[in-house]
């Protein structure tokens, strides 16, 4: 038996897929094709946002002035470090403050699959957190967790097998993996595993997005009063400028 929340997430991501799948059709540009799935996303994510939590489109950026691949839906922590938003939504998102990106398909296929591997791989090049040991060392944090998820396959196949077929990295570029009416997988890296299921049919309708939703929601939660302490002025860089005492005489 489904809870009202169940009914709820389901009844979301169905419209989303409607509305893209509708709204796109016909349209003939796939920069407002996108824009159009990423929109639909939007609304099924925010719904379930912890306070201190905010929806957003972009770029992510480090300290190091590195810069991601264009992200489909990424969702920052307003609290840690601001971002510079061009637009209500569209930015450049400091790392430390992202929690999740986004990429969202229509239909998943192999060179979708590497579209996406291709842009979370120039999100895990970040580096967030920078610490700088007595012995001055270098360490760095927690990068944002990577979300590709998918409205339909052009595949009957499984689609964990077709990823894992398609990336050949040692740690897989995409951590949690989504696809409507296939399945859900999120991978472990203290195990170095994935861990999921396969759906179908008969299963609970949209089951595979309800399941993200909850670790989703489970996430935000937990963190949302132990974020990690940082300092994002090291992102404006004026720590070699010289202060000097007002009305002091020069040395």
């Amino acid at each position: 038996m489904t809870t009202k929340h169940f009914e709820f997430i389901s009844s979301k991501i169905s419209a989303a897929k409607h509305s893209a799948k509708s709204l796109s059709s016909g349209v003939g540009h796939r920069g407002m094709e996108g824009e159009i799935r990423e929109l639909a996303m939007k609304e099924c994510v925010e719904p379930f946002l912890t306070q201190s939590y905010s929806c957003g489109n972009g770029k992510v950026i480090d300290s190091y002035q590195s810069i991601s691949d264009q992200i489909d839906l990424i969702v920052y922590h307003r609290k840690v470090a601001p971002p510079i938003l061009i637009s209500r939504d569209l930015g450049l998102f400091p790392v430390e403050c992202v929690r999740y990106v986004f990429e969202i398909k229509s239909t998943l296929t192999a060179t979708e699959v590497k579209d996406a591997n291709k842009k979370f791989r120039s999100v895990r090049d970040l580096r967030s957190f920078p610490r700088t040991s007595s012995d001055g060392k270098k360490t760095h944090g927690a990068l944002p967790t990577t979300v590709l998820l998918a409205f339909e396959s052009d595949i009957t196949g499984s689609e964990i097998e077709r990823y894992v077929k398609h990336t050949l990295d040692e740690t897989p570029p995409c951590t949690v993996l989504c696809v409507l009416g296939k399945g859900y997988w999120f991978y472990d890296g203290a195990s170095k595993m994935w861990h999921g299921t396969e759906t179908t049919n008969l299963d609970a309708k949209n089951i595979e997005f309800c399941m993200f939703i909850t670790g989703f929601m489970n996430t935000l939660a937990a963190e949302e009063t132990s974020i990690q302490p940082f300092t994002p002025g090291v992102y404006v860089n004026v720590d070699d400028a010289i202060l000097k005492v007002v009305g002091a005489p020069d040395a």
